[in-house]
């Protein structure tokens, strides 16, 4: 320590006395941030990531049934560019960073001291000192705390893969509906090319004296109203194939569909099994089921409110020797001798109110989980069962005008029009057959699009592909 003389007395130069401090709290630090360092590199290897089947990407060939092939191409595309799967993707990955930090132990805190009134002691006086501490949660609270984090990220990933799977089925209903839509244009077509052949045998037998002018009259206002009709068709599939594009994350460009072919297939199944598979497969599930794991470990970590929190704390204060004159003459052991102190504290968890409160919300936290669990698994059944009802009676009446009344109303005009070529039916008995044959192959094709959008719904509810899983897939390339 270098001294130097004011009015004949010796006096410590103030700026040796702080570049000792000040060396001896860079070694102190190094070593304190190091060991406190320790517990945390632990920590991270101790951290779990979620690493099951709920983040784990779907693949349409795989979880989905695909009646052909451009819709598995369009579902593919859907699952890797759709904006809100990702955003939903990017938040389940940001649950997950809550994991280490509710693990983590608190920051370390330092402390520094300076006297401005110097207090003096046997040994010298006591100029500055610097203290480091670190709280440490009671055992198991940030273990609780981690465990929480851990269920809700997982929840949140479950959230994730309802979302995809709500979004596939909402891909389907409009791709179905684009399917009905095609259907109907060509429905549309064929019944203005055939009321173009009525309408030249109209004419033909007007102007032989045959048949009467009102005849070609309603033919052709036929004709322009099945026009009117295209027109409206056309608008209704452009809507489609824009929300389509929507889905897919590229709302900018024009997506034009290729023609889609439904056809009724012959579905087994056990309505239990199907039940079962909703309650106990749906991600919806088991996102709740995840919520409760959370709010149970929540629960646990409000009862560890009643115990106290610690913190452990090192200090030094730096001392200076004796300068009055009884400590100069006589200079007392340890003259100047530094201070090293450790220290514990701890809080007194005295407002029990306030914690028996916290311990009663978390466990009604809990039990609400709870019901939200029975509530969404009442929703399932329901639509399970709702689903059911829906494309059996659509399976029933597509059969029905498939193989009955389809046949019969092509008969019915093929009758038709060969007795109105013999005068023996008016030519409005032959439209009225017409407008029949056409309205039931539109229903028929209006019936088998609501079919496949009940199987897309139910295949939504269980969440496996229904019917089954693809072995081969027909359709246009």
């Amino acid at each position: 320590m270098r001294l130097r003389r004011h009015e004949g007395r010796p006096v410590v130069c103030v700026d040796d006395r702080l570049s000792r401090l000040i060396a001896q709290w860079l070694l102190f630090s190094s070593l304190a941030l190091m060991s406190a360092a320790t517990p945390l590199i632990a920590e991270e290897g101790d951290t779990a990531r979620p690493t099951s089947e709920e983040l784990q990407p779907l693949e349409a060939a795989r979880d989905f049934h695909l009646p052909d092939l451009q819709l598995a191409a369009l579902m593919e595309e859907m699952l890797g560019d759709n904006p809100e799967i990702r955003a939903a993707k990017e938040f389940s990955r940001s649950r997950l960073e809550r994991v280490p930090q509710e693990r983590s132990l608190p920051d370390p805190q330092f402390a520094y001291r300076l006297f401005l009134s110097t207090p003096e002691t046997r040994v010298g006086p006591q100029h500055q000192g610097v203290e480091i501490s670190q709280g440490l949660p009671w055992f198991g609270k940030r273990e609780l705390q981690g465990k929480r984090a851990s269920h809700a990220a997982i929840g949140v990933s479950w959230r994730v893969r309802y979302l995809e799977r709500a979004l596939v089925a909402e891909l389907k209903r409009a791709y179905f509906e684009a399917a009905y839509v095609q259907e109907a244009l060509a429905i549309n077509a064929d019944e203005t090319s055939l009321l173009r052949r009525f309408e030249q045998i109209a004419l033909t037998r007007y102007s032989t004296g045959e048949g009467i002018q009102q005849s070609v009259i309603k033919v052709q206002t036929a004709i322009s109203r099945l026009a009117d009709k295209d027109t409206a068709l056309w608008e209704r599939l452009d809507v489609i194939e824009r929300r389509i594009a929507v889905l897919l994350g590229r709302p900018e460009t024009s997506l034009a569909l290729r023609p889609i072919t439904l056809t009724l297939p012959d579905l087994r199944y056990d309505r239990t099994t199907l039940e079962q598979q909703a309650v106990e497969r749906n991600p919806d599930v088991f996102a709740n089921l995840q919520q409760i794991e959370a709010d149970r470990a929540w629960v646990r970590r409000r009862h560890k409110d009643s115990y106290p929190d610690f913190s452990l704390g090192l200090g030094y204060i730096d001392v200076g020797r004796r300068e009055d004159a009884a400590g100069i003459m006589s200079p007392p052991e340890n003259n100047g001798q530094d201070i090293w102190a450790l220290t514990v504290k701890l809080n007194i968890p005295l407002y029990r109110g306030r914690i028996r409160a916290g311990i009663s919300e978390a466990q009604y936290n809990l039990r609400a989980s709870q019901q939200a669990l029975r509530r969404t698994q009442d929703k399932l059944l329901y639509g399970v069962q709702e689903s059911l009802l829906r494309f059996e009676s659509l399976d029933e009446r597509a059969s029905l005008y498939r193989d009955v009344i389809i046949p019969q109303a092509e008969e019915s005009l093929g009758s038709s029009e060969a007795a109105y070529t013999t005068n023996r039916q008016s030519f409005l008995d032959l439209l009225d057959a017409e407008r029949v044959l056409f309205q039931v192959r539109l229903t028929y094709h209006r019936l088998l699009s609501d079919y496949w959008i009940a199987l897309a719904d139910l295949e939504q509810t269980i969440a496996r592909p229904f019917p089954g899983t693809t072995e081969a897939m027909e359709g246009t390339p």
